[in-house]
């Protein structure tokens, strides 16, 4: 990951020869796998787990599961930081070089997923900007920037975006 991946995140267009140029492209595409292990287990943990947990536990109340919601969210990302090498390894094992390169060269093709990458990491640095003046602690604002960015390009990808 290098300049071109950031110019091409920052939504500044690319030649065909840019796009092709990942000079590692295993670690582009394990930051990757890992980085969405991340946000589909804080996704899981802020919104099926704590809501769940909230019904069967008391209290019942708005202010519980707001609680529950942001601490199982933040606790949410560690299954992620295990789950993703382990998808990683697991689908990628004995794979040629030219399959690394050759996903690597997809994602970076694919508008959707460049988008939710955009919204996704906007999300997270706004998140944790607005935490430092608040109350909440800065690793939520950095999960629920990164899951609001998320949310708000999977909606933009599948309406305004949609082929």
């Amino acid at each position: 990951m290098g300049s071109l991946w950031l110019k091409n995140l920052l939504g500044m267009g690319l030649t065909e020869e840019q796009y092709g140029n990942i000079p590692h492209p295993r670690v582009e595409l394990f930051i990757h796998v890992a980085y969405r292990a991340v946000q589909g287990t804080s996704f899981l943990g802020a919104f099926v787990v704590a809501p769940l947990v909230t019904l069967g536990k008391g209290p019942r109340n708005l202010q519980a599961l707001s609680a529950r919601c942001r601490s199982y969210a933040v606790y949410g990302a560690l299954p992620g930081l295990v789950l993703g090498p382990c998808m990683y390894f697991g689908r990628m094992r004995g794979q040629p070089e030219e399959g690394y390169f050759d996903r690597c060269y997809r994602l970076r093709h694919n508008k959707n997923q460049v988008r939710v990458d955009r919204f996704s990491i906007g999300g997270a640095a706004a998140g944790t900007l607005l935490c430092t003046v608040s109350t909440y602690r800065p690793i939520e604002g950095l999960i629920f920037g990164m899951l609001g960015g998320v949310i708000t390009a999977a909606v933009l990808n599948s309406t305004l975006f949609s082929a």
